[in-house]
């Protein structure tokens, strides 16, 4: 298996095709990039701009290219030395006529080939699905779209199809109305076609009754927030689940990246939302004997603090959200992230802690958009007999959900294999604090505690006897993998897509991975985190940035560097709310903006305002896009479900005003922002040099080369333009073959524009290549500067003779590095062994070092330092 050396993310859709992967190959090599790796790219839903809405995995989407363009990439690929990790969705494909796997189950019921192949409840108990697959793509509900004629019968590719606006379903087979049967008798016959679909159509009775023997059962679109009979991914009702634990539909499915990759036009795969299957582990086991042991593969799951992954899957690790994390809060000043604290409760003193919020945001979600897959779960309970029936129904349905909201992490992993004793650790806090949430629910929570309980024992004795599992151990497995299931969804939409929008002390914080109540970070904290991920999962992804991350890395950046300057944001929040009071309105009785959004707005503004300081209508626009985006999901003052416009626009109105040239705000906030980011593009070095040198695989989201200052999707999925950076890595390159010292001047003056992270990102994966085997294979060793371990991070890679030393600002006193007062006295220790002679990477200087290493010598030209060296 050969691990990529570095990989750059790529967002395939018709803006950016195969023949743009084709363009942007030579750049990705000349940059230091080993692999590229690109979101999902088979077909899906006509626009899709992510792939994930997967309507054919056999067939390429030829909105993005064909199998030809593939193999001319994978040449220019070979050419280069580089390969292509490919994303892929096993869980969920797109509820859409595009879907002819689901069109065939829809048309044909039982009698489908695919009938079993999504996640779908035939024996639903509700009269209206039983034996029928639940479709919400109504605005209303039927009976009203059957009224209002939104619904009628059509010929379609000479196929009757029911038809609502641009969408089409077909008749099912089982159609007993005397008319279809005639029509489907005489396709010939256009006349006559014509005149019954007239006729039915005509017959809003007849057309009712046609469409309740359908395999499928129209419905409102909000129906699924109360009753659900297929699973989907999230909260989604256009992504239905696929049933990838069975064999067939694995193969299946599997069969055209296994015949891209057999042709070695992919050498990897990374896994989407592998939390959504049933049983990971039996699924990545399937894969890694299907693709064998060369295969690279990655998966994406979302890891909570102090939470490992599953020792048994046979990968190579994650897509890296808990790198993200770790970064994160080395880069945060752990006493000013107290004073933020602090701050935030003297502004909003009624909010609860994190804790309560993520809890009470999982029950608001549960309760109101997940009823039904709530109310599926305690049916299954009752009907595979797993609790006593004298259990009172609804007291055991509060326990489950209760138990459900109390899950700190995503999801645990019942299976084959006993639990670990970190798993059974998660499952006695659950129970405990549901128990003291509501002691009230002791009995109904002592039932399902002993469910995890006896599946444990059972398997334990199951594995002791080398015997076969038991029925009973099956299904009370199946339960619990099934409830698993759905607690991953709604970890991700209490908190990720609800409480990160609605508790904001610090917003750098809410990120996927990560969480803003961490207490005790240190920088050993850190050294031991990367000394486990080099001895556990050393080529797992190194992540800054994602197409799922909430705000773009160099944007986060800067609002952590507000835990370095507490009094300044204090005072500047205070002058600021004083200063826009006049364009703060009222709409329904409340102030808009309501106070927390307001705070909301200030941290929106820095971390993607303008790097040249000035504010355009494009940048105006873009965050009044992410603000509605963020109030619909925090879910307080707005929502997707049901939009309160009137609130929206005033809080849209009010960024506009408060930028007006007239007005003082920006002329006030810019000089604040110009200290931030001084400070903050420093600190972006540092993240960057540390991804691309520390244990793990550095990975590149599009155009992250230069600055991010994205917001949320689908702001973070813009075009990303690669001439500019082609243009600024040859200027680069060039003024390196000539003079060091003029490169350097040139880098810190085109500081805004980013160069100087274009570069340390270039002469950074320039390194890792040249001495590869140091990253990928080196010990991890950590250097202290003692006595001011919380203002610089350094640590050695070495392997055989080879070591490469990275040292790099993280806090306020060394950033500003050209204050050598500062750094005087300051010096590393180096590690035993180590060698004298040094080469910095970044400026070229050579030095001897005896026992300590001097900061102010090692920062002396350049923020961040890559020292090579080599034992004789």
């Amino acid at each position: 298996m050969k691990p990529p050396y570095s990989t750059y993310r790529l967002q395939l859709n018709s803006s950016f095709t195969f023949k743009h992967v084709e363009e942007t190959i030579s750049y990705l090599h000349q940059l230091g990039i080993s692999t590229v790796y690109a979101s999902p790219f088979f077909t899906a839903t006509p626009g899709s701009v992510h792939g994930y809405d997967v309507c054919d995995p056999h067939q390429l989407n030829p909105e993005i290219g064909n199998q030809e363009q593939l193999q001319q990439i994978s040449k220019q690929l070979q050419q280069h030395n580089m390969n292509w990790l490919q994303d892929i969705v096993p869980n969920h494909m797109a509820f859409s006529s595009m879907n002819q796997r689901l069109m065939d189950v829809m048309e044909k019921g039982p009698a489908s080939k695919y009938y079993n192949w999504f996640d779908i409840d035939w024996a639903h108990p509700d009269p209206s699905l039983h034996g029928k697959l639940m479709t919400p793509v109504l605005g209303k509900p039927l009976s009203n779209c059957i009224k209002d004629g939104e619904l009628s019968l059509d010929v379609n590719n000479n196929e009757i199809v029911v038809k609502y606006f641009s969408q089409t379903f077909p008749l099912s087979a089982n159609t007993e109305q005397p008319q279809i049967k005639a029509l489907i008798e005489n396709k010939s016959n256009t006349a006559f076609i014509k005149d019954q679909i007239s006729q039915i159509n005509n017959n809003k009775q007849l057309l009712h009754d046609l469409l309740q023997q359908q395999y499928y059962q129209l419905c409102f679109w909000r129906d699924t927030n109360h009753v659900i009979d297929y699973r989907r991914f999230f909260a989604v009702n256009e992504l239905i689940s696929v049933n990838m634990a069975y064999e067939s539909v694995f193969y299946e499915y599997h069969s055209l990246i296994y015949n891209l990759y057999q042709q070695r036009l992919i050498n990897g795969l990374r896994i989407d939302h592998i939390d959504g299957l049933s049983d990971p582990a039996v699924y990545l086991d399937r894969l890694r004997q299907l693709f064998g042991d060369e295969c690279y593969i990655v998966v994406e799951k979302i890891l909570e603090q102090n939470e490992n992954l599953p020792a048994n899957w046979p990968i190579q690790g994650t897509t890296g959200y808990e790198f993200c994390s770790q970064i994160n809060w080395l880069l945060t000043g752990k006493e000013g992230a107290r004073k933020l604290m602090a701050f935030y409760k003297e502004l909003f003193p009624e909010t609860h802690s994190y804790q309560e919020i993520v809890f009470e945001k999982k029950q608001f979600f549960l309760q109101h958009f997940m009823a039904g897959e709530w109310e599926n779960l305690v049916r299954h309970l009752y009907d595979q007999q797993l609790v006593p029936s004298n259990i009172n129904r609804n007291e055991l349905k509060q326990a489950l959900g209760l138990v459900m909201c109390c899950m700190p992490v995503y999801r645990l992993y019942p299976g084959e294999q006993p639990l670990d004793a970190e798993a059974q650790q998660i499952i006695k806090a659950t129970f405990e604090d549901a128990l003291r949430r509501k002691p009230e629910l002791k009995e109904p929570l002592s039932v399902l505690q002993s469910l995890w309980t006896s599946t444990q024992s059972t398997t334990l004795r199951a594995l002791s006897s080398s015997a076969a599992p038991s029925t009973t151990l099956k299904t009370l497995t199946a339960f619990l993998q099934r409830l698993m299931q759905f607690t991953g969804p709604l970890m991700a939409k209490g908190v990720e897509d609800t409480t990160f929008y609605a508790y904001n002390p610090l917003l750098a914080h809410n990120e996927v991975g990560d969480t803003p109540d961490v207490t005790d970070y240190s920088i050993n904290t850190f050294h031991e985190w990367m000394t486990a991920r080099q001895q556990q999962h050393p080529y797992s992804l190194n992540a800054t940035s994602t197409h799922d991350t909430k705000r773009g890395e160099d944007g986060r950046i800067r609002l952590l560097v507000l835990s370095w300057f507490t009094n300044d944001w204090k005072n500047h929040v205070q002058h600021w709310q004083q200063l826009n009071v006049k364009y703060v309105t009222t709409v329904n009785n409340q102030r808009t903006p309501a106070p927390q959004d307001e705070y909301f707005i200030y941290q929106s503004i820095l971390s993607g305002f303008p790097a040249d300081g000035q504010v355009t209508e494009e940048f105006i626009n873009r965050l009044k896009e992410y603000i509605i985006k963020a109030l619909r999901e925090a879910k307080i003052n707005s929502n997707w479900h049901d939009p309160v416009t009137a609130y929206e626009d005033a809080c849209c109105s009010f960024i506009e005003k408060i930028f007006t040239p007239q007005h003082h705000f920006t002329k006030n906030f810019r000089a604040f922002f110009e200290v931030i980011q001084q400070y903050a593009n420093i600190l972006s070095l540092t993240q960057t040099l540390i991804k691309i040198t520390a244990p793990g695989v550095p990975d590149i989201y599009q155009g992250c080369e230069l600055w991010n200052l994205s917001y949320v999707d689908p702001d973070n999925r813009r075009p990303v333009d690669y001439s500019i950076r082609q243009q600024y890595l040859q200027q680069i390159i060039e003024l390196e073959k000539k003079d060091a010292v003029e490169l350097l001047t040139h880098l810190a003056a085109k500081r805004n524009e980013g160069l100087e992270k274009l570069y340390v990102t270039w002469k950074s994966l320039q390194c890792r290549n040249k001495l590869i085997d140091v990253f990928m294979h080196g010990k991890y060793i950590p250097i202290y500067a003692p006595g001011n371990d919380h203002d610089v991070v350094a640590y050695a890679r070495q392997y055989k003779h080879q070591w490469v030393i990275v040292a790099a600002p993280i806090s306020d006193a060394t950033i500003l590095c050209k204050e050598k007062e500062l750094l005087a006295g300051i010096c590393l220790q180096m590690p035993e062994g180590a060698p004298a002679d040094w080469k910095n990477e970044f400026t070229g200087e050579t030095f001897t070092i005896e026992n300590n290493l001097p900061l102010d010598a090692v920062f002396n030209a350049f923020p961040v330092a890559l020292l090579t060296g080599e034992t004789k």
